[in-house]
């Protein structure tokens, strides 16, 4: 037997194996699977670049500092997210690189009609992510301003329930309307959010009103007491006597003896104030 005729008969078996183990629609459309795997690769890397730079950035500028311990991550929480505002944010960045890959893919397989709803989802991205970053720049503030207000309340109001509802409505009412604006940008129509905004806003309103209405008297008089009546004098209103220790804004502490006892501004305005001169020796 020819050794060259063996050879090639060695040769064409090996070709022939190997073509068994490969499907028939492989070796065709091989040039087209590397582009798909080229693809593939070249969306993974550039997304996690595009994800570690918008968060560097983002930690850089201190947004990330900003963000942490707040209203707006503790939200994050709940929906069962792991990572951080800013996380959020390259994740979502991350994303939209990966769909205008999917797209080019979709586009380079020959089905421009899938191609053409990543695209559409690509081109919509950047309003989400807008969106994305009022609510957490607007839950900051709204954050702030609850804070703010409730505050205020537990000083001037001295009531820690009015308090916490006063911040809480500050709060609850900026944020609603962050959403809005978000929905908005990403075209959702919102008339119907505002106008349960407006209901509910009302409502929070007269309860706050009720709650207020009989501690508005006594805030009123303080003004009058700052300038009537001065710590260390000794005074009697109505049943009570004692000597001034201090005025607050919605009532009047006095010392009696061994006892002080407080009492509600209004009682000042509804009875007559007598002074009580010390006696000299």
């Amino acid at each position: 037997m020819d050794i060259n005729a063996f050879f090639q008969s060695i040769g064409a078996w090996i070709v022939n194996f190997f073509n068994s183990l490969v499907p028939d629609y492989i070796l065709p459309n091989l040039q087209l699977i590397l582009e798909v795997v080229i693809l593939l690769i070249a969306a993974y890397i550039v997304g996690k670049i595009s994800k570690f730079i918008v968060t560097k950035f983002m930690s850089v500028i201190g947004l990330k500092k900003i963000t942490s311990k707040t209203w707006a991550e503790g939200i994050l929480k709940v929906t069962g997210y792991r990572g951080t505002v800013v996380e959020l944010i390259g994740d979502m960045v991350k994303w939209l690189i990966y769909l205008l890959f999917f797209a080019l893919i979709i586009q380079t397989i020959g089905l421009p009609g899938v191609a053409d709803i990543f695209t559409q989802i690509a081109i919509f991205m950047p309003r989400f992510i807008g969106a994305v970053l009022i609510i957490v720049i607007g839950f900051m503030i709204a954050d702030f301003f609850g804070k703010v207000f409730e505050e205020a309340g537990r000083r001037f109001l001295k009531e820690e329930v009015l308090a916490s509802l006063a911040g809480g409505l500050a709060r609850y009412s900026f944020a609603f309307v962050i959403v809005i604006m978000a929905l908005s940008l990403i075209g959702i129509d919102t008339a119907s959010l505002m106008i349960m905004f407006a209901i509910i806003l009302s409502t929070f309103m007269i309860v706050f009103v009720i709650g207020i209405k009989d501690i508005f008297p006594n805030f009123t008089a303080a003004v009058y007491l700052n300038k009537k009546l001065k710590p260390g004098e000794h005074i009697k209103v109505g049943k009570y006597s004692g000597v001034v220790e201090k005025i607050e804004p919605l009532s009047v502490t006095l010392k009696n003896g061994a006892k002080s006892i407080t009492i509600p501004n209004s009682v000042f305005i509804n009875n007559p104030i007598e002074k009580i001169e010390k006696k000299t020796k």
